[in-house]
């Protein structure tokens, strides 16, 4: 802080000559005059920094001590303007920057939309551009409140949202509603879970319905796994009626996937000639300006673009980009045998994954992997462990006949 404060007042550094010297250090320590950087280079010559005010009162101490007194070098903003006073475009053209950050910054640059998961962006944006939102509109003419209430209107799912402007930067913060699925009357209709593999069961928890197996037994796909129907016994143990309910348990089967993976031992891949060529472009708006010529195919090319911002919410219309090249020529390759078992086993990897992704465990992989001359082949099996039970209609029977006891 104080050295920019230097900078703005401005300063110079002096050399100081003559038999009293230290009489004139006294003098302006006794007068408040502020000395930085003293040096002594030899009896009777000092060399000394202080501000440019600080000069202008150093006449009468002069006088009373008779040194001499040189200005070496100049420094600070008023000896920059002075240098520059005959610099007329410089300070048009930094009277014009000022101008145009005032009326950008007068804009919104930065539309930023978080907390929605059910709406997409660029879903809610197409909506602000049909409300006349954009980007380039002027502050002025948002109204956060009004804004709020029609993004509310047009999303009855969004049960809050906050609209606020920070720089050139418009923020909307949404809350969605979690909306539960309604019960219909097909939810509640009776049903029995069946299996939708061939297994054996590892485990069954059962918080409806009758169990029709237990742990270890196998199944085939289809059978009835927990019965929908349940059973009114009377003190004889005969069913006296039967009532219907949506059966409902935790069943894991386990059982065997069959997998197969082949791919070739050729491929192509890219061989970069040359160095990397760096083009640089500058964007305003749909403006684009950019160094170097146009690339002809055979290139590969990466871009990365950084939009021009002043502070953490004040983003210009201004995009500097860099282009990377380098010239790549397709050439036919073969894998080597460690590369080809490699794929596989990614490849293999990758599919295990998936299945993790959607609820299965897998207890055993039986995968093996052979490599000929031509090709790498992935085959086997892996042993899964899947939560089955698909619901199914239950059957309706006929109730059995009240028994009544005759009377002698």
């Amino acid at each position: 802080m104080d050295r920019f404060l230097k900078f703005i007042s401005g300063y110079v550094l002096l050399e100081v000559r003559g038999e009293q010297c230290e009489r004139f250090l006294n003098l302006c320590r006794s007068r408040g005059i502020s000395i930085r950087k003293l040096m002594c280079l030899k009896p009777g010559l000092i060399t000394c920094e202080m501000s440019v005010q600080d000069f202008f009162g150093l006449r009468p101490i002069r006088t009373k001590t008779g040194v001499h007194i040189r200005v070496i070098s100049k420094h600070g903003l008023p000896f920059f303007f002075l240098r520059s006073r005959k610099r007329k475009a410089f300070f048009a053209g930094l009277l014009l920057c000022f101008c145009i950050m005032a009326v950008l910054s007068g804009k919104i640059w930065n539309i930023h939309i978080e907390g929605n998961l059910r709406n997409t962006t660029p879903e809610i944006l197409e909506f602000l551009s049909e409300q006349g939102i954009v980007h380039g509109i002027a502050k002025g003419k948002i109204n956060c409140s009004d804004l709020a209430a029609a993004v509310r209107r047009q999303y009855p799912e969004i049960t809050w949202v906050s609209a606020r402007i920070e720089g050139t930067r418009l923020i909307l913060t949404i809350q969605e509603e979690e909306i539960p699925q309604e019960s219909t009357e097909d939810d509640e209709a009776p049903c029995s879970l069946i299996s939708d593999v061939d297994g054996t069961i590892v485990k069954i928890i059962t918080r409806r319905g009758i169990p029709q197996v237990m742990q270890g037994d196998t199944c085939k796909k289809g059978d009835i796994l927990v019965l929908g129907r349940l059973e009114i016994l009377n003190d004889s143990q005969e069913a006296v009626r039967y009532e219907y309910v949506r059966a409902d348990a935790d069943i894991y089967v386990e059982h065997e996937i069959s997998y197969y993976k082949e791919f070739p031992l050729s491929y192509e891949k890219e061989i970069s000639e040359g160095e990397t060529v760096n083009d640089h472009y500058f964007r305003i708006g749909s403006w684009y300006l950019a160094t170097g010529g146009k690339r002809k195919s055979g290139w590969r090319r990466t871009t990365s673009e950084t939009q021009l911002k002043l502070t953490e919410n004040l983003f210009l219309p201004v995009w500097f980009g860099k282009i990377s090249s380098q010239k790549a020529q397709k050439v036919t390759a073969l894998y080597t045998k460690e590369e080809a078992k490699a794929r596989a086993v990614q490849q293999l990897h990758q599919y295990e994954e998936n299945l993790i992704e959607k609820g299965l465990q897998i207890s055993a992989n039986n995968v093996k992997i052979d490599v000929d001359y031509d090709s790498c082949t992935a085959r086997g099996t892996l042993t899964v462990i899947e939560k089955t039970g698909k619901e199914s209609p239950v059957e309706i029977q006929e109730q059995p006949e009240e028994r009544t006891a005759e009377n002698g």
